[in-house]
């Protein structure tokens, strides 16, 4: 049965290993790295299919994520795609452990999953039996991309969507990103839960944990419902062209 921690590794206990594994099921891995290895405490992703294994984000490099990859494929025989849901350096910083992996500009990434319009192209990858939709949603990087899984209806959102603060420097990119990913889900892609790439925000509404912080106690769940990202998208649309931050119960919008 699907199925989240009551807690992650919030940072509170300086010992133990360097990334919390847990089995959404018995096909999805959700991998984070010790808030103690490095404050940004990003998550990772394993998504297993028949033939193919996606690893979505490899961390800030500061912890051995090969190490946990291989011993979680072990015994599998699936090739393993090494892909990111942007390239900001906490989330590419452990692509040295591996040996093939995606690139991280845009025009990488497009030429390798095929998409031939970019940002407004939306591809299928088949891992065998699982089949993930990849839309492009650029604004906080520039190569971000969103990660929907058709089997477990989980939609993977990098720093594009989670409990924390949602940093845009193209906010022409991010408004219209935003747009196209809440079209994608009301065109009939139904999301059970949007799981981002952090946790910042403490369990009281809109209130974030100071920049730099390396123990959360009392945090956020990682996961929100499907509704929050109608109210991201529903905020943006309210706020217009121009950048200013907005403060929500679970997301803050930094304009950069």
């Amino acid at each position: 049965m699907a199925s989240f921690p009551t807690r992650w590794d919030d940072g509170t206990t300086q010992d133990g290993p360097e990334h919390q594994l847990h089995w959404y099921d018995e096909r999805t891995a959700i991998i984070r790295q010790a808030l103690r290895t490095n404050f940004e405490g990003p998550f990772s992703y394993l998504l297993l299919g028949s033939e193919r294994a996606l690893l979505l984000d490899t961390g800030t490099g500061d912890a051995d994520l090969r190490k946990v990859v291989d011993e979680l494929l072990a015994g599998r025989d699936l090739a393993l795609i090494v892909a990111h849901t942007h390239g900001h350096g906490d989330h590419i910083g452990g692509d040295s452990q591996f040996e093939q992996v995606v690139g991280t500009s845009a025009a990488e990434v497009a030429e390798y999953f095929g998409i031939t319009a970019w940002p407004d192209e939306i591809v299928e990858l088949d891992l065998g039996e699982r089949v993930l939709d990849l839309i492009p949603i650029p604004g906080h990087e520039g190569s971000d991309l969103a990660f929907y899984d058709r089997t477990t209806r989980l939609l993977l959102t990098g720093d594009s969507l989670y409990p924390g603060r949602l940093y845009v420097p193209d906010w022409t990119a991010f408004r219209a990103s935003i747009r196209r990913l809440a079209d994608f889900v009301a065109a009939g892609n139904p999301v059970s839960w949007l799981l981002g790439a952090h946790i910042e925000l403490t369990n009281e509404p809109g209130v974030d944990f100071a920049m730099g912080a390396d123990v959360h106690p009392d945090e956020h769940p990682l996961q929100l419902e499907p509704a929050v990202l109608g109210e991201l998208q529903e905020a943006l649309s309210e706020a217009g062209p121009s950048p200013h931050r907005i403060v929500r119960d679970k997301f803050i919008v930094s304009p950069r």
